[in-house]
């Protein structure tokens, strides 16, 4: 159109050309749900230590979602837009259910109280059949201050209309491509020659070169096309599925809750819980991220998720990603066991004539085991045991501490992180420190840059501390804080250990990216008290 450059910030010149190339993306979207219950609970009879509750039920659900693109949401006509098929499906879920709670022993010497109680629940869905569930509880106190508890139950849940009916869409996202030679390994050729690899100045681990070789790719020649870059966008391709099979589940849990009872000056608390979850076929939806990280870089798996990338294996200096299947799938077991701990002190103190309460909050968590299973149609198995690797602290605790005076308050906040390590293995594979043959990394560049060195991929305990304090009288109120307050950084890890790291940064494992920060807020009430 020459109207574009008839003026330094031209135009179309006609309405019709601008509407032949710009239009909105539109979605008719309706979730409608149909919910019929019904409930009975009451006092069934009586027990020597007191009456017996119950309760029955039943329900009728039917839900239906029908979101329907337009004709440019639908095809994906919009440049750097994705094709979006929406979804459209319905089905029903019926349940019937009962609980009982039964007092067994009250006001007894080593029984203050003892109670029991038992539930069961029978789901019966539209594409996945029927399937009980049921769970046990218990309450004792062996004396009025404490309280021991433990629980077990099973849960059953069938894939959801997203997860079943959602049509296929595609979208787009920059990927770095591990098997491509990195911009820092390529060196210039006298004349016009493309540049020439550089095995000494290769950073990447030699395990990845490894996988890449076994997908097919020569990572020596990979990206070496001048016209080609090892950051590019890649196709991804989600949907629902019928073949998903349902999620169930089976958990226990013991601990206690003490309260001291030796003065009225201070209120403590102390509690504990144990718990074990174990979950066979929950429904995921793997990211691209994690597709890739699976395929080529974790060396905890049978790297199943590559035949989820599709690659133009035909040109060997640019085999580019074509396309990644990241569609739901059933995850065949996924365990985890750790323990709670919670402690709450709370006391008030007389200083000139006024109150001072304090309050002190502790929340630990130790992380047990964690893992993960995915067998494949060969029976392959991928199992990971993630507890202590990234994303799982094995130790985790929060502090906080707040001191109430007149109108002030004072507020400390501290969060602790417990180290996270690379994979198992790449440690003892390598030793504490290499000194001869060449370790490749982002953070080890090896001989003769790096003579003695070991790959950094563990991160130490982390801790970060909040402050503010809050000036406010009954209608409005003003807080002034740091976050970070000491400024601590993230660790810098080498950034093959895991899939979310960015400049030797880890990215969503818990630590903070944005170092020390200043907040002032302030609220006001209109018409009354807060």
């Amino acid at each position: 159109a020459p109207s574009l450059y008839a003026i330094v910030n031209g135009d179309f010149g006609t309405v019709a050309e601008r509407d032949y190339l710009f239009d909105t993306r539109d979605f008719d979207t309706e979730y409608t749900q149909t919910l019929f219950s019904l409930y009975l609970t009451g006092d069934l009879f009586s027990l020597p230590a007191g009456m017996v509750a119950g309760g029955v039920g039943v329900e009728h659900r039917t839900d239906e979602i029908a979101s329907i693109p337009d004709q440019v949401a639908g095809e994906g006509l919009l440049w750097g837009f994705f094709s979006d098929g929406g979804a459209v499906g319905e089905k029903y879920t019926r349940e019937f259910f009962g609980e009982i709670e039964l007092p067994l022993l009250a006001d007894k010497p080593g029984a203050e109280e003892l109670v029991t109680n038992f539930s069961a629940r029978y789901t019966d869905d539209e594409f996945y059949g029927g399937a009980w569930t049921g769970a046990v509880k218990m309450g004792w106190r062996p004396v009025e201050s404490l309280l021991v508890r433990a629980t077990w139950g099973t849960s059953y849940r069938a894939p959801n209309l997203r997860e079943l009916f959602l049509r296929n869409q595609t979208s787009f996202f920059t990927v770095t491509d591990p098997c491509f030679v990195p911009d820092i390994a390529l060196e210039e050729t006298e004349g016009d020659g493309p540049p020439r690899y550089n095995a000494e100045l290769d950073t990447r681990d030699p395990f990845v070169l490894q996988r890449c070789r076994e997908e097919g790719v020569d990572p020596t020649v990979a990206g070496t096309d001048p016209n080609t870059f090892n950051i590019y966008s890649v196709e991804s391709g989600e949907g629902g599925s019928l073949d998903l099979d349902e999620e169930t589940s089976e958990s226990m849990s013991f601990g206690f809750a003490w309260q001291q009872p030796f003065t009225k000056t201070v209120d403590m608390t102390l509690g504990m819980t144990y718990y074990d979850i174990e979950i066979e076929n929950t429904v995921v939806e793997p990211t691209v991220g994690f597709i890739i990280f699976d395929c080529y870089q974790s060396q905890n798996s049978s790297h199943q998720f590559c035949d989820r990338i599709t690659r133009n294996l035909t040109i060997a200096d640019n085999p580019q990603m074509r396309f990644i299947d990241g569609g739901f799938i059933n995850r065949d077991l996924e365990t985890v066991r750790g323990v709670d701990l919670n402690l709450s002190v709370d006391t008030t103190l007389t200083v000139f004539e006024r109150a001072l309460d304090l309050s002190f909050d502790v929340n630990g968590h130790r992380l047990i085991e964690r893992n993960e299973l995915f067998v494949n149609d060969e029976g392959e198995r991928d199992f990971n045991p993630n507890a202590r690797e990234w994303f799982f602290a094995e130790h985790k605790a929060e502090l906080a501490l707040r001191v109430d005076y007149n109108q002030w308050r004072l507020s400390w906040q501290s969060r602790y992180l417990g180290d996270q390590e690379g994979f198992r293995g790449a440690e003892d594979e390598w030793g504490d420190i290499n000194s001869s043959s060449g370790v490749f990394s982002s953070t080890c560049l090896g001989p003769p840059t790096d003579v003695q060195c070991k790959d950094v991929e563990t991160a130490p305990d982390y801790w970060i501390h909040h402050v503010s304090i809050t000036y406010g009288r009954d209608d409005w109120r003003i807080i002034a804080g740091v976050r970070n307050v000491f400024d601590e950084p993230p660790p810098q890890i080498n950034d093959d250990e895991l899939f979310s790291a960015t400049n030797n940064t880890p990215r969503g494992a818990g630590y903070d990216l944005n170092g020390r920060s200043y907040f002032l807020t302030g609220t006001y009430s209109f018409g009354g008290e807060r």
